[in-house]
């Protein structure tokens, strides 16, 4: 099991979750919301070289609390610590009202930015898009994106088509196992292009309004889907973790 998008910066006792996660999982992949918390995942990172994966990215809804000179000086710095990272995101666009008064405009140039980053660095893309899928397919179009992940996936059907006919990888995380909508998308998304995630410690199967969820979860999307597609739970995991593997470059 891989647990490709987690955010361990907000998690009580990380270590002792990497610890717990250890003994059931082949690798977690945590990803840097903004760059306050980067050295901190970074110093984890380098103890557990061998089963903590890291993505730098910046959440939109970060951006109020930045200023540009502050954005660019962290992709310097994503920059040099390009061989400790094995992805940029998650990055994007975020039109819900969790980002009322940032500018969409200045959204779009930030998330440029990062695409930009990606493409310099030679590094995969995991795209955080809210109620703005349309708009970020269409940047990544431009931009020439092509190893991309959509996290935490909740587009429409044709989004969802279009992303699969560019060879994107979707992303479902463990809200699928109360939603209506991600198990539909699920059934239309190859197993080929699938990829499981928990949002950690958000989106928690067994309480979607606490903060519990933690990586090994995942099992439980994995057994929705298993249904869903009529295979087996083993099967799931064997063909996201396979992914995961190929898009990060886990070993």
């Amino acid at each position: 099991m891989i647990d490709i998008h987690c955010h361990l910066e907000f998690i009580e006792n990380p270590i002792e979750v990497i610890e717990k996660a250890k003994k059931k999982m082949t690798a977690i992949v945590t990803s840097v919301a903004e760059s306050k918390n980067a050295e901190r995942i970074l110093n984890l990172r380098e103890k557990y070289k061998d089963f903590l994966f890291v993505s730098f990215g910046f959440h939109p809804e970060c951006l109020k609390d930045y200023k540009d000179e502050e954005i660019e000086k962290y992709i310097d710095f994503v920059k040099e610590k390009r061989d400790a990272i094995c992805a940029i995101g998650e990055v994007g666009l975020d039109y819900s009202s969790e980002c009322e008064g940032i500018g969409r405009e200045r959204m779009k140039r930030i998330f440029c930015l990062f695409i930009d980053l990606a493409n310099e660095v030679n590094l995969p893309l995991v795209i955080h898009a809210r109620d703005a899928f349309n708009d970020a397919l269409e940047i990544l179009k431009e931009k020439k994106a092509e190893k991309v992940c959509l996290h935490c996936f909740s587009g429409s059907e044709g989004n969802l088509k279009e992303a699969i006919k560019r060879g994107y990888f979707i992303s479902f995380a463990t809200n699928i196992c109360w939603t209506k909508k991600h198990p539909r998308l699920a059934e239309k998304t190859p197993i080929e292009k699938m990829l499981l995630e928990t949002d950690s410690p958000w989106l928690d199967p067994e309480n979607p309004r606490g903060m519990g969820n933690k990586s090994w979860k995942i099992s439980y999307s994995a057994k929705v889907i298993s249904q869903i597609k009529g295979i087996s739970v083993e099967e799931v995991l064997e063909k996201t973790t396979k992914n995961a593997k190929e898009l990060f470059k886990i070993p």
